[in-house]
Parts: C-alpha cells; structure tokens; sequence
C-alpha cells in the first residue's frame, strides 16, 4: 500500500523548472511578435494617412493655382528694361521692380540632399485681368484690351514661426492666403527653363514632404501639372530673365 500511494504521489507532480521556463519564453516571444506586428502596422497605417493628406493638399495647391493662372498670360512689363511678365525667380530673389512685392528670405531646407525635393524654390510672379476702370468688365471702356491688375500676384514658399514651411499667395509682399503646409519645394516652369513648353505654357511642380506623426521620420510626394495661360497683350520681345 505505501508504494501505490507514493506511485499516487508521482504521478499528480506539475511541470519541471525548465518546463516553465520554456513555456514563459514561448509565451513572451509571441507577445513581442504580436507587439511588433501590431507597432508595423500603426506605423504603415500613420505613413497612409500622412501620404494621403499630403497628396489632399497638393492636388487642392495645384488646383488653386492653375485656375488663376490659367487667367493670367503674358503681359508686357510697363517698367523699360524689366523682364515681363510671368516672372519667376529663385529662393526669394525677386529683383528689380519685383523686388519689394516678392522678395523674401529662402526658405528651411527639410529634407536630404538625394531626395527630388531637395533643390531651389523657383517661385512666380504675375498679373491677372481685373476691372481697374469699375466699369465692370475686364477689358478697357477707352482701348477695348484687357486690364491687368495693378498688383503683383505671387506664389512662395517661406518658413513660419514655426518651423513649417509653407506655400503662400500673396499681393504685392502681402499674404493672402496660405495655400498648403508642408510645401517643401516649387518650381514654376517657363518656355524659358523648360523649352518643351509653349510660350503661353506654365509648368508646376509641387513637392510635399512631412514628418510621421509621433516620429521623426520624413515621407515625400509630388505632384505636377501644365497650365496654359488664356489672355496675353500680344507678343513681344522680353529682357532676360534671372534664370
């Protein structure tokens, strides 16, 4: 009887140290996996929805612009020797007549040397119909030819006190309005700089780039259109241009 009953004994003994020690590294192992899954995927999901409010920004930027631009064309400069108009310049550089309605400071660079939107801010200047006699219409009551607005429209990208950069419009120096956050590069082609363009042609490129929520990770997008300006005073020879 006492040695069925240390057999009884034997046989009701638990797991083994090492059985424990297996099966709680087993367990901590498929934690960490299930963590790291679940951390890829909160990642992934916050690259998404970075991507996706950039491309929203960018494609409502692109919208915004081309529309007035569409309206603009090429107009003679009233100041002798000045470049006419559209006008580009780089990071800020506005000269001349253009100077005091378009120059500022160049704006952070964000992003690295190799990424496409690393590189000079190629900026605009131009003049849009508008009814300087309050007669109504956009052409001239004396002349019957369009009227220009006195103003100088410009699209820039400068830093905020905040460290963000952004694309603004403005009317002779002054902002009116800020078109999108996170606007890392712009560049304004011409039939000057880009000779696949008509002479009424404008080309935009818009680069975004943005930091990850909650880290420091930067993602980049871009996007690219071709805007055909629809009034111009007719055609005539241009001073240079900066670039």
């Amino acid at each position: 009887m006492t040695v069925l009953k240390k057999q009884r004994c034997a046989g009701r003994q638990g797991f083994s140290l090492i059985e424990a020690l297996m099966s709680s590294f087993i367990f901590c192992a498929l934690l960490a996996a299930l963590y790291a899954a679940m951390a890829d995927a909160d990642r992934m999901k916050k690259v998404q929805d970075t991507y996706a409010r950039m491309d929203m920004d960018a494609r409502r930027a692109l919208l915004q612009m081309s529309t007035e631009l569409r309206m603009s064309g090429r107009v003679a400069n009233p100041a002798p020797g000045q470049p006419s108009f559209p006008y580009t310049f780089v990071n800020g550089g506005a000269l001349g007549t253009y100077n005091p309605r378009a120059r500022h400071s160049p704006a952070n660079i964000n992003v690295d040397s190799s990424s496409p939107a690393y590189g000079d801010n190629v900026e605009i200047s131009f003049l849009i119909p508008h009814d300087n006699d309050g007669d109504g219409l956009l052409t001239s009551s004396a002349t019957g030819k369009i009227e220009w607005s006195e103003y100088h429209v410009s699209y820039v990208i400068v830093t905020g006190p905040d460290g963000i950069n952004r694309l603004e419009r403005w009317e002779d120096g002054t902002r009116t309005d800020v078109i999108a956050m996170y606007a890392e590069r712009v560049v304004f082609d011409t039939i000057k700089t880009d000779p696949s363009l008509s002479l009424h042609e404008v080309g935009i490129t818009l680069y975004m780039a943005r930091p990850i929520s909650g880290t420091s990770t930067w993602v980049e997008t871009y996007l690219t259109t071709k805007v055909t300006m629809r009034n111009s005073d007719g055609l005539h020879e241009e001073a240079p241009s900066p670039i």
